[in-house]
Order: C-alpha cells, then sequence, then structure tokens
C-alpha cells in the first residue's frame, strides 16, 4: 500500500517555497540573537534544509537558500548573516539532503559527515589561525577567559588551557555530533510526511567506510613519533576519528538492544551515562573500532543454530 503524505506542521512547511525559507530563517535569526538556545535551533535549521533537499529537490533548496539568506539579512538587520547561513546551515543541510537521498540507508550521510568535518579540522587547524598553530587558540582563550579569572581557580585556569589546543578537534567533533542528529531528524520527519509510523532507516545500520581503519593506524603512529608542533594535526585529528567511530559504536548499541528486544528505556539510560561519565565516550569509541575491525555487528546478526 503506497504511504500518503501526513498533515500538520510538516505538510505546512513542505507546501512552499516561502513557507520553508521564511520559517528557517526564523530559526537560524532566533539562534543568532538567543545564545542559550543556539544549539537546538541552528540543529533544526540544518534539519529542516536536509528535509527540503531530499522531498522537494535541488532547485528548491536553492531557493530556500535565496528566501531565507535574504529573509535572515532583514530580521537582524545584519547583511553578513545571509553569507553566515549559507554557509553554516544552508550548506551542511543541502549535503546531508544529497546524502540522505543517495543512498537508503547512512552510506551517503556518513561520506558527507567525513567530508565536512575534514574540512572544518583544516579551517580551524590552518585558515582561522593564519598558521599561527596552537598560539593562536591560547592567546584567544586567556582573553575569553580574563572576565572570569576571579571566579574561576588558577588550578581550573590551567586545566582549560592545556586542553586549548585541542579546540580545532573538538569543533569539528561537535559539529560531527549535530550533523548527525540533523540527518536523523530529516530522515525521521521525512518518513512521516510519507506516512510511514516505523523508521525505514534506522540508526542502528550505520557503518564507518572499512577503509577507514587505516587513518586510525597512521594518526596514532604519527602521534606516538611525532612531537610538539609536528603533532598537534594529528592529536586533533584523533579526536575527531575517535568521534567517527564513537557514532559506529553507539550505532553497534542501537543495534544490540534491538536485537536483544530491550526497551528504549534502557537506551536513554545509557545516553544519560554517556552525559554524566564523558569517560564512556573513549568506551565506545573504542568498541566502534572493533566492531568495524572484527564485524561484532554481523556476529550478533548472525542466526544460532
Amino acid at each position: 500500500m503506497t504511504a500518503q503524505p501526513q498533515g500538520g506542521v510538516l505538510r505546512w512547511f513542505l507546501s512552499g517555497r516561502w513557507q520553508a525559507g521564511l520559517s528557517i530563517a526564523v530559526l537560524f535569526s532566533l539562534a543568532g540573537l538567543v545564545p542559550f538556545l543556539a544549539a537546538p535551533l541552528f540543529l533544526n535549521c540544518v534539519a529542516l534544509v536536509a528535509l527540503v533537499t531530499i522531498q522537494a529537490g535541488r532547485k528548491e533548496s536553492l531557493e530556500v537558500l535565496v528566501i531565507a539568506g535574504i529573509a535572515s539579512m532583514l530580521f537582524t538587520f545584519n547583511p553578513w548573516f545571509g553569507v553566515i547561513f549559507a554557509l553554516v546551515a544552508w550548506l551542511p543541510g543541502r549535503l546531508l539532503g544529497e546524502g540522505l537521498h543517495w543512498d537508503t540507508q547512512w552510506s551517503g550521510v556518513v561520506w558527507v559527515l567525513i567530508g565536512l568535518s575534514l574540512l572544518i579540522l583544516v579551517l580551524m587547524l590552518w585558515v582561522v589561525p593564519l598558521g599561527a598553530g596552537p598560539d593562536f587558540w591560547q592567546t584567544q582563550m586567556t582573553q575569553m577567559l580574563k572576565p572570569l579569572a576571579k571566579e574561576i581557580s588558577k588550578v581550573q585556569m590551567a586545566a582549560v588551557l592545556r586542553m586549548t589546543p585541542l579546540l580545532p578537534g573538538i569543533m569539528a567533533a561537535g559539529l560531527v555530533l549535530l550533523w548527525t542528529l540533523a540527518a536523523l531528524l530529516a530522515s525521521r520527519w521525512y518518513e512521516r510526511y510519507q506516512g510511514l509510523d516505523r523508521p525505514q532507516r534506522v540508526y542502528g545500520s550505520l557503518e564507518l567506510p572499512g577503509m577507514l581503519i587505516w587513518l586510525v593506524v597512521a594518526t596514532l603512529l604519527g602521534i606516538s613519533l611525532l612531537h610538539g608542533a609536528l603533532a598537534w594535526p594529528l592529536q586533533n585529528l584523533a579526536l575527531l576519528v575517535g568521534t567517527w567511530y564513537l557514532l559506529q559504536g553507539l550505532s553497534f548499541v542501537h543495534l544490540w538492544f534491538a536485537a536483544k528486544g530491550w526497551p528504549t528505556i534502557a537506551l536513554l539510560g545509557l545516553y544519560i551515562a554517556l552525559i554524566l561519565l564523558s569517560q564512556l565516550l573513549l568506551v565506545l569509541s573504542v568498541l566502534g573500532i572493533l566492531d568495524r575491525v572484527f564485524h561484532l555487528r554481523q556476529r550478533l546478526l548472525r542466526p544460532r543454530s
């Protein structure tokens, strides 16, 4: 039976380029004007652009870019907001939409995530600092912490500054997680619009390319052999690659829970534990590597005799 498009907000949003463009512009403008809501609003902007790309097509996606870009400038009285929207919200959303359209599972999205995050890392390592290296980020963080000098201890200040050289990798890793959530949202919204009650593209089917393991080996080898400024880019790359395998590890956990028939509340408990115990992120990254190298998911799904 052919699924019929659902009504409600999604149907209204996708009913015309003006509704889509102005809705996205409002969300993006609010993200810039209300900092504490920036992350969820920005997430929705990227997801909605991806949804337009999958459902309406490439031409409509370009029309939404023009409408939302101009509207963002008018709403904020800032001409740069249109440019920022095109680069940080529309472009990732468009590419994620193309990735979702390319494949019925996650391989297209995975390649988009890898390419975009590597681009961000390169920009943060060499373009933004203009060749100044980690000293640039140390200076920026020191300036940001000056107003808080009386409120935080010297030990806390030193701990933050020690982590500062990893800011490029941290920012790229954070964007990977945000883009992944945006792709998940766009995929689910598209399925709901099509009238599908059960997800067809489940997160447990996400897998990284097998060849990527050689990048892990090369990165770890480089970090062990190089020191100082030469090791700095590789340390940030290791953080980013670890985030990719965190996605693989989480995918395996989702698949495990589904195979065992465990309730959703157990999965929710895992995510709460991840928030409270950040050390588990490393464990899941290692699990992702083991899954990819030893094909753990194939063994999990193999029928038992």
